[in-house]
C-alpha cells in the first residue's frame, strides 16, 4: 500500500494506515522510520494522524472561507450562469444589473473574482485617446445635446441613421433612419428632438454637431434662429470631440446591429426602435454608475444607487449569518465522531 501524496484520504482510510504501520512494524521488527519509507508516508504526516486519532478529530475539515463575506457557492453559480447568459456584458455591468434583477448581491469586485476563476472575464477594448475640441460638461438633462449620423448599408442602398443624444444621461432623445443626407432631413430629426421638450421647457440645449454641410444650409440655419439654438461646432478631421455620440454609434453597430441581417429599409426601422427603446431603458451604462441612461434623464438616479448600496449591505449582513451556521453545523458534526482508536486503551 502506497500512499499517495496529493490525495485527501478519509478517516476510515487514515485510521487503516495507521493500524498498518503498526503491523508492519509488529511484523518486520523494523523500526518506525523503515516502515513509513516503505508506505511512502511522511513521519510528519504519521504523527499528526496519530495525535488526531488520539482526539477523535481524523475526519478532514471542510475549508471556511477566508472572509466570512466570501460569495456563497449558489450565489457563485448564479454568477457564472448569468455570465453566460449576458456574454457581452462587462463584469461592472453584469454586477449592477444582478443587483437590479434580485439575482444575487456582489460587489463588482467579487464578480471580478468568481468570472476569473471560471474564465469568464470579458473587457470592451478602449477607444484610444481623444482630440479635438472638448464641449463644457452638461451638468442636467437636457443642457447639451450631440447630434451626429452613421451610415448603414441595407442590401445595395446606404441609408443614414441620424441620431441626437443627451449629454448628461446618454439618452437618445430622438432619432430618425434618413435615405438621404439632404440638410432638411437633418433639420427634421432635430425639430423632432426639440417637441419632446414641450412648451413647458425650462431650457434651450446647446447642441454639439460635426461641420457637415447639412449644418451650414438654409433649413438648419433657420431651426438655430427659430429656437435660439447655441450650437458648439467641433474641430474638423476630429470626430473625436463629438465622442459621446460617437461611442454610441459604436454601440449601435457592435450590439444592436452586429447579428440581425437587415431585409430592407422598414425592417431596419423597426430594428434600430427595438435597439433604441433597450439602450434607453434597459441597458446599463458604465459612465451612469451602470444605470441606465432614462434613470438620468427623467428618473432619480442617487434614488437608486442608494437602493443598491442597500441590498448589498443586507446581503454582506445574511451572507454572514450563513457561513457562520455552516462552521457551527461542521462543529457540531465532528463533536459526534468517535475515537477510532479508542478500543487501543
Amino acid at each position: 500500500m502506497g500512499i499517495e501524496p496529493h490525495r485527501r484520504y478519509s478517516a476510515q482510510e487514515k485510521l487503516a494506515i495507521l493500524e498498518a504501520v503498526e503491523r508492519g512494524r509488529g511484523l518486520s521488527g523494523e523500526c518506525l522510520g523503515w516502515v513509513l519509507k516503505g508506505l511512502g508516508l511522511p513521519r510528519a504526516t504519521y504523527y499528526r494522524w496519530l495525535n488526531r486519532s488520539q482526539n477523535g478529530e481524523l475526519a478532514d475539515q471542510p475549508e471556511l472561507p477566508r472572509s466570512p463575506y466570501r460569495p456563497l457557492p449558489e450565489e457563485e453559480r448564479l454568477v457564472v450562469q448569468y455570465a453566460k447568459e449576458h456574454p457581452r456584458d462587462g463584469y461592472r455591468r453584469l454586477a449592477w444589473a444582478m443587483v437590479d434583477e434580485d439575482v444575487v448581491y456582489l460587489s463588482a469586485s467579487a464578480v471580478y473574482r468568481v468570472l476569473d476563476r471560471h474564465d469568464l472575464l470579458y473587457r470592451w477594448k478602449p477607444s484610444g485617446p481623444s482630440g479635438g475640441r472638448k464641449p463644457p460638461e452638461a451638468q442636467a438633462p437636457d443642457e447639451a445635446w450631440h447630434i451626429d449620423l452613421m451610415y448603414i448599408r441595407i442590401l445595395a442602398n446606404w441609408y443614414f441613421l441620424v441620431s441626437v443624444l443627451d449629454s448628461y444621461s446618454r439618452y437618445i432623445v430622438h432619432w430618425e433612419l434618413c435615405t438621404s443626407l439632404a440638410a432638411w432631413q437633418v433639420t427634421d430629426v432635430m425639430d423632432g428632438a426639440l417637441e419632446t421638450l414641450g412648451e413647458s421647457s425650462i431650457r434651450t440645449p446647446r447642441v454639439i454637431r460635426d461641420n457637415g454641410s447639412q449644418f451650414a444650409a438654409r433649413e438648419w440655419r433657420e431651426l438655430v434662429a427659430r429656437f435660439n439654438l447655441e450650437e458648439i461646432a467641433t474641430r474638423l478631421r476630429h470626430p473625436e470631440s463629438n465622442g459621446r455620440i460617437e461611442r454610441y454609434q459604436r454601440t449601435v453597430r457592435e450590439e444592436g446591429l452586429a447579428d440581425v441581417d437587415l431585409r430592407d429599409y422598414y425592417h431596419a426601422r423597426e430594428v434600430v426602435g427595438r435597439w433604441v427603446k433597450f439602450y434607453n431603458h434597459e441597458r446599463l451604462h458604465a459612465a451612469l454608475n451602470y444605470l441606465r441612461p432614462v434613470d438620468y434623464y427623467r428618473g432619480q438616479p442617487e434614488k437608486l444607487l442608494a437602493e443598491r448600496r442597500l441590498k448589498l449591505e443586507r446581503a454582506r449582513v445574511e451572507r454572514a449569518r450563513r457561513w457562520r451556521e455552516r462552521t457551527e453545523n461542521i462543529g457540531e458534526v465532528a463533536a459526534t465522531v468517535p475515537n477510532p482508536l479508542s478500543h487501543y486503551e
